[in-house]
């Protein structure tokens, strides 16, 4: 999440407002000096509270308001405020100090402020004051930007997934079972039927299967990764039918992973693109490797091929990219940053794709 940016020109021109203001509320005080010196007092004073904003932004994001406990930065931001106040106090006196031994015009009349006096001690404790205040409002203004502009990214970033969740929805089998596997696995079948109709028929049971899965899931909701890979298996053997030994296969899980909870026909479009479009231009064919196992508090997938590589398919084989954009909107939903999707490119040759999501079996 991007944080707020200070806007320098807001600062310079709240900066002279706020010294006009100030200036003008002071000019009925009793005693007080002519315009031209209040408003040079003024300027000084609020200039250095410029100069202190990165500062106070730099405590904020630091120390937010509300983490840690009421008490907790409750106290830290008091500490800082009183240390920003006598930070400004001591620019304003040494400003007003360098002014002073310059001769510049007016300065005869602001003399410097004893501290050690009854009278210095209580401007003292009334600036002190006004600066834990100054200190507040600049920390809250500054988090309240922070927090709409936090607000206004999430609003985003929902109606980008819901976008995105509706595109993979419309993509439909497309983004599951391709076309062209359907296609393909009908004509082996029609193939088979007078030659090997066990074969055949076998055939029938592993595409009805799952064609029920593609058509039941539901994005949103989640599976055991055994169902999923069980169902991988059979596309696989589907597949092998067509390319027969050009297609080497494995799915191996360990028995954590094959518990956790995932979504339904995750690895199915991964799995797809490896033997569609890496491995189908080979004559000689290549293998397809799927694997999950459970690292701490992660379940990690993956499909490792020896194929073309990653965006190598020749045009004739090359897709529209919809399985993996399925892939990453369905994750960005249900997981945000908790989960991801990485494609790589394998030595000497093929594809590596790899998905993390948050381990549960829940």
């Amino acid at each position: 999440m991007s944080r707020a940016r200070i806007h320098w020109a807001f600062v310079v021109v709240a900066t002279l407002v706020v010294t006009c203001l100030f200036t003008l509320a002071s000019m009925g005080n009793p005693g007080a000096p002519r315009f031209a010196v209040l408003h040079d007092r003024e300027l000084v004073t609020w200039l250095a509270w410029a100069l202190l904003v990165p500062g106070i932004v730099w405590a904020v994001r630091r120390y937010p308001f509300g983490e840690g406990g009421p008490m907790g930065w409750l106290a830290k931001h008091l500490g800082l405020g009183f240390a920003f106040s006598l930070a400004s106090l001591a620019i304003v006196e040494g400003v007003w100090v360098a002014m002073r031994a310059g001769h510049m015009s007016g300065m005869e009349s602001m003399p410097g402020m004893d501290m050690a006096s009854p009278g210095g001690i209580a401007m003292t404790v009334s600036r002190v004051a006004t600066g834990l205040l100054v200190y507040g409002l600049v920390a809250i203004a500054y988090q309240a930007l922070f927090y709409r502009r936090a607000a206004q990214e999430r609003t985003a970033l929902a109606a980008r997934l819901r976008a995105d969740l509706a595109e993979a929805r419309l993509a439909g089998i497309e983004g599951k079972l391709h076309p062209h596997f359907l296609f393909n696995a009908l004509n082996s079948i029609a193939a088979l039927v007078r030659v090997d109709p066990g074969q055949a028929e076998a055939m029938i049971e592993q595409l009805s299967e799952l064609l029920r899965a593609a058509l039941k899931a539901n994005p949103a909701e989640e599976a055991p990764l055994d169902d999923a890979l069980r169902l991988t298996e059979q596309y696989l053997a589907i597949e092998r039918v067509r390319f027969q030994a050009r297609l080497r296969a494995s799915v191996s899980a360990t028995p954590d992973a094959r518990k956790g909870r995932v979504p339904p026909l995750i690895l199915q479009p991964i799995v797809e693109n490896a033997v569609r479009h890496g491995l189908g231009s080979l004559e000689a064919g290549g293998s397809v490797n799927v694997t999950a196992k459970v690292d701490g508090d992660t379940l990690l997938m993956t499909v490792d091929d020896d194929g073309v590589g990653y965006g190598n398919a020749p045009p004739s084989r090359s897709g529209t990219g919809l399985g993996v954009k399925s892939v990453q909107s369905i994750l960005a939903h249900l997981y945000g940053a908790k989960a991801s999707l990485d494609i790589r490119k394998r030595s000497p040759r093929g594809t590596i794709v790899t998905i993390a999501l948050p381990y549960r079996t829940a």
